[in-house]
């Protein structure tokens, strides 16, 4: 009798066992809403589903995972009296440790004058990219080298967060580790003015008589924050090929 009642109650710890698997295995199949690596103050891009064309840059100010991203309400500037408002779907593009994540939201509700409630993605698409990827652009450029008082013109062919590639067609006073000062307007229409560089590396273009100029940007700050900007607005237009779905 008790080796009996001793092998019942296997048989029944067996099956509470078998079940309890079942259910892990259920629970695994489904792992709830993506987890996001929101951080306060962070920048994130939203464009309408409906117009493509209509986007806004927000701030990040708070999250609950699986339930809603609390986000400064994004407003389009149609002109210098008027802005609007996106629709109610929107496509989210926030970029974090080399990794953007894009995701579909909506709004959830209005919370201050300027705070909105949207939904958590419950899917999201991560493509990786370089955090200082060079930029390409097509930018006259003032050069005027440290010490002189000779200003030149150039060309900037590409731009990053830490540096930029001059095309030079005329003979100048550089060399590798001479300082300049640059001055051009960015294509979001700031204007760079009195950016301090070094020079990095400069080298003739083959077959042509055209000198290029690698330099590192090394301040003021004022002026690099402008850069800095331009280049994550970029990256929501420009990213690598590489997504990954989690």
């Amino acid at each position: 009798m008790r080796f009996n009642e001793a092998a019942a109650k296997m048989a029944d710890n067996q099956s509470e066992r078998q079940a309890q698997k079942g259910h892990q295995a259920i629970d695994t199949e489904d792992p709830g809403p993506a987890r996001v690596p929101f951080r306060i103050d962070d920048a994130m891009m939203v464009r309408s589903l409906t117009n493509a064309s209509h986007m806004a840059r927000t701030r990040i100010i708070g999250a609950m995972h699986g339930k809603y991203v609390l986000i400064i309400e994004p407003t389009m500037k149609i002109n210098d009296r008027i802005s609007a408002v996106l629709d109610e779907d929107f496509l989210c593009s926030y970029f974090n440790e080399g990794a953007m994540h894009i995701f579909n939201s909506r709004y959830l509700r209005h919370l201050e004058v300027d705070v909105v409630s949207i939904a958590y993605p419950t899917k999201v698409e991560v493509r990786q990219i370089r955090r200082h990827r060079r930029i390409r652009v097509n930018i006259e450029t003032k050069c005027t080298v440290s010490g002189t008082v000779d200003v030149f013109s150039t060309e900037m062919a590409d731009i990053s967060k830490g540096g930029c590639r001059l095309i030079l067609n005329e003979r100048a006073p550089i060399t590798k580790g001479s300082n300049l000062s640059l001055a051009f307007n960015l294509p979001n229409t700031a204007f760079v003015s009195g950016l301090q560089t070094v020079v990095a590396r400069i080298g003739r273009i083959p077959n042509s008589r055209t000198t290029e100029i690698g330099v590192s940007f090394t301040g003021p700050e004022s002026e690099i924050s402008k850069i800095m900007n331009f280049c994550e607005f970029c990256m929501y237009f420009d990213l690598e090929e590489s997504p990954t779905q989690i």
